[in-house]
C-alpha cells in the first residue's frame, strides 16, 4: 500500500544564516549553488538529519570553497491527510526514521542533487508518494517511487 507524506519546506536561508535554522521538527536540508556544469541556484545536496544545527556545520568545510553563496532549505515530513488540512501552513513533529530515509533517497533519486553520492539508484524503496510543500523551491512538486522506478 501506499504510503503518502507531506514534506513542508521552509528557505531558503543563507548559509551565514543557518544558525537561525533549529528545530527537531527539521529532518531534511536542501543544499543550493553554483555549480561549474549546472549553474546558479543549482540542487547540490540533500541531507537527513535528527540535529539540523550539528549536520549542517559538518558541511561547513566544502561549502567555504563553492564558488558562490549557498543557501538552504529545511523540511518536515507529516502523512498527508487530504487537500483540506494541506492548505494549513506549519510543520509537522519528528517524522519517524523510516520515513525521513525513504523520503531522502526517493528526493536524491528523482533529482539527482550533483554532491550525492549514495541512493542515485533508489534501491529498496517502499511504495511511496510525497508532496513537496511550502516553499520548496525548484524541487518536483509530487514525486512517486512507483513512477521513478518504473513499476
Amino acid at each position: 500500500m501506499e504510503m503518502i507524506l507531506d514534506v513542508y519546506w521552509e528557505g531558503p536561508y543563507k548559509w551565514d544564516e543557518r544558525a537561525k535554522v533549529s528545530g527537531s521538527h527539521n529532518v531534511l536540508y536542501a543544499l543550493y549553488g553554483q555549480h561549474h556544469v549546472y549553474g546558479r541556484h543549482s540542487l547540490l545536496y540533500i541531507g537527513r538529519t535528527s540535529n539540523i544545527e550539528d549536520r549542517l556545520d559538518t558541511h561547513d568545510k566544502w561549502v567555504a570553497y563553492e564558488y558562490d553563496d549557498v543557501e538552504l532549505r529545511v523540511a518536515s515530513i507529516g502523512k498527508f491527510q487530504g487537500w483540506d488540512a494541506w492548505n494549513k501552513p506549519g510543520n509537522y513533529p519528528p517524522a519517524e526514521e523510516k520515513w525521513v530515509a525513504d523520503v531522502e533517497s526517493l528526493l536524491i533519486l528523482a533529482h539527482q542533487p550533483s554532491y550525492n553520492s549514495k541512493d542515485k539508484g533508489g534501491a529498496g524503496l517502499r511504495d511511496l508518494r510525497i508532496f513537496n510543500t511550502g516553499r520548496p523551491g525548484p524541487l518536483l512538486p509530487e514525486v512517486s517511487s512507483l513512477y521513478m522506478r518504473g513499476a
